[in-house]
């Protein structure tokens, strides 16, 4: 038996309420910031594998932020 309780998602949130797609662009954000640091301090290596593991780190932070708030709005109807 199934519920028909549950609330709509929210609207406007479209792709951007995906978790993945915060964590993809998280991690190309840090490759970005990676390999900049990593091209004024001499050591690229470095500077991508740093921004490669705070980025999605940094996805999924600004996702429970912005994001998860408005996914758990229930609304009165």
């Amino acid at each position: 038996m199934t519920s028909n309780n549950t609330p709509p998602p929210p609207t406007g949130l479209g792709i951007w309420a995906n978790i993945g797609t915060w964590i993809t662009f998280g991690a190309a954000f840090g490759l970005l910031v990676g390999v900049v640091v990593g091209g004024f301090s001499d050591n690229t290596t470095y500077g991508t594998g740093l921004g490669l593991s705070l980025g999605p780190a940094l996805g999924v932070a600004a996702w429970a932020v912005f994001i998860a708030p408005r996914r758990n709005v229930r609304r009165e109807s």
